[in-house]
Formats: structure tokens, sequence, C-alpha cells
């Protein structure tokens, strides 16, 4: 009898031994089912990360290629323009009889001057506009950047914290098995 009663004891001592080696089995289960969950959150983190940088260099390079050819479009404009000033110059001092053809001529060159003013200065003005642009989306996709980078590294330190209870979990579950 007492060799039975010792014998139910064992057994229910083992069968708490089971049911609570289970339990941390389904526990480390839920969380290895969590760390995937989190690698598959870092892994989109990291792809967003990826295309935001692509975006930014994508949007670099078409401001720098407008800016350029902005640059070239202002350079023309100021070459028309002195060329204007220094047929204008000449007009006025060679001596035509012709009153009114050199006051016409005139007239026309001084127009010249003004239009090529004028495209000098819009596209001064859009020059400006562009620069402002870009460094507004910049400071936008900086932002960005800043606002991924402490997801990843909240993201990473939770996923530490996983590794670290399935690892817990698991040296438990073979520590019961003894």
């Amino acid at each position: 009898g007492e060799e039975i009663g010792s014998l139910q004891k064992s057994r229910v001592f083992n069968m708490q031994k089971l049911k609570n080696s289970e339990l941390r089995l389904t526990g480390a289960k839920q969380n290895m089912r969590e760390l995937e969950l989190n690698i598959k959150m870092k892994e989109e983190l990291i792809k967003e990360l990826l295309r935001t940088g692509k975006d930014a260099q994508s949007v670099s390079r078409q401001y720098s290629l407008k800016i350029t050819k902005l640059e070239q479009e202002i350079e023309q404009a100021k070459m028309e323009l002195t060329e204007t000033q220094k047929q204008l110059q000449e007009l006025e001092s060679k001596d035509l009889r012709d009153v009114p053809e050199k006051a016409k001529l005139q007239r026309e060159f001084r127009k010249k001057m003004d239009a090529a003013k004028l495209k000098v200065q819009r596209q001064a003005t859009e020059l400006e506009q562009n620069v402002a642009q870009m460094k507004h989306q910049l400071t936008q996709l900086q932002k960005r950047l800043c606002e991924e980078s402490e997801k990843n590294k909240q993201l990473e330190a939770e996923i530490q914290q996983d590794q670290q209870q399935i690892k817990v979990g698991f040296l438990l579950f073979l520590y019961d098995k003894k």
C-alpha cells in the first residue's frame, strides 16, 4: 500500500511536471510565432527604408537635372541680354541719317532687352522655388527616415527580448525533461 501511494505521488508529481513543461513549450511556440511576425515586420521596414532612400535619390536626381537646365537657360538669357545691349550701343553710336528708322531699331532692341531681362528674372525665380521645394522634400524625407530608424531600433529591442524569452523557456523545458 505504501509503495502504491508512493507511485501515485510520483505519478501526480510527474504529471504536474509534464503539464508545466507543456505550458512552457506552448509559451515558447507562441514566442517563436511572435518572433517570426516581428522578423517579417522588420523585413518590411527595411524594404520601406530602402524604398525611401531610392525615392530620395530619384527626387534629388530630378531636381539636380532641372536646376542644371534652369542654370543653362539663365546663362543663355544673360548672353542674349548682353548681345542685345551691345547691338543697342552699336546702333546708338552709329550716325544714321534716317532718324525714324534709328528710333524704330532702338525701340526694338529695348523691347528685346526687356524681354531678355524678364526671362532671366523668371528663370531665377523658378530656380529659387525649385531649390525651396527640394529643401522641403529633403526635410520631409529626413524626418521620415528618422521615424523609420526609431521603429527599427524598437523592433530590434523587441526581437532581442523575444529571443531571450524563447531561450529561457527552452532551457526550462530542457531542465524539466531531466
